[in-house]
């Protein structure tokens, strides 16, 4: 069976699934005709997957980037050269920005973490958001909303080649978008509940791109 969208864990823990899951569920309720699977960046079978899908989304992590080991340079290197449609997903987001030459950094002014994000100070709940460029993933939906938010680090700045799509407080670079490729990150969760019309509808705009 063909994957239509395959979202890819870019966890440290193979077994921390609960956040690409909640986007996998999320996708499945607009698209039900659409098949939606998950997938580790250590699994082996990953490339081929991902070149039998229609849309790729790189979602949440739960881990500092440092703490991860040398070979996640080889999914960086992979992303970097995928063609989309890709969407990434917070620590998905950061994911892309990594990919394509940018620095990640906590959102406040606090020493960056190397194992672990517990006690470091957390960006979580609805955040206000302003459309600066128009989007095809933003038709339909107003200049400002609110997104739902869930993070300890950011995108510090914009990779060379993307143009800046939503901004926010304290974190600047709620949306991004690569010039010449259908490939976006967010750095807020549009499958979240609280996210409402505005996460859906953002979502349902990537899902008309597959």
């Amino acid at each position: 069976m063909r994957t239509d969208v395959l979202v890819i864990n870019v966890n440290l823990n193979p077994a921390t699934t609960e956040g690409c899951e909640a986007i996998q569920a999320r996708l499945q309720m607009l698209r039900p005709e659409l098949s939606v699977a998950v997938m580790h960046w250590t699994d082996a079978s990953l490339e081929k997957e991902a070149e039998n899908a229609r849309g790729l989304v790189l979602g949440p992590n739960e881990n500092p980037f440092p703490s991860y080991p040398d070979s996640f340079r080889g999914l960086l290197d992979w992303v970097r050269v995928q063609g989309g449609p890709i969407l990434g997903v917070c620590g998905g987001h950061q994911v892309l920005a990594l990919a394509h030459g940018a620095h990640v950094a906590p959102v406040h002014d606090v020493p960056p973490a190397t194992t672990s994000y517990a006690g470091m100070p957390k960006m979580d709940g609805l955040t206000p958001t302003r459309r600066v460029r128009e989007d095809p993933l933003c038709a339909d939906l107003p200049e400002r909303f609110e997104v739902s938010s869930s993070h300890v680090d950011e995108v510090k700045s914009l990779p060379e080649g993307f143009r800046l799509i939503l901004e926010g407080a304290p974190s600047v670079i709620q949306m991004m978008r690569m010039e010449g490729r259908p490939v976006w990150g967010v750095q807020f969760h549009p499958e979240h509940d609280r996210a409402g019309d505005a996460g859906r509808g953002l979502l349902e705009r990537w899902l008309d791109l597959l």
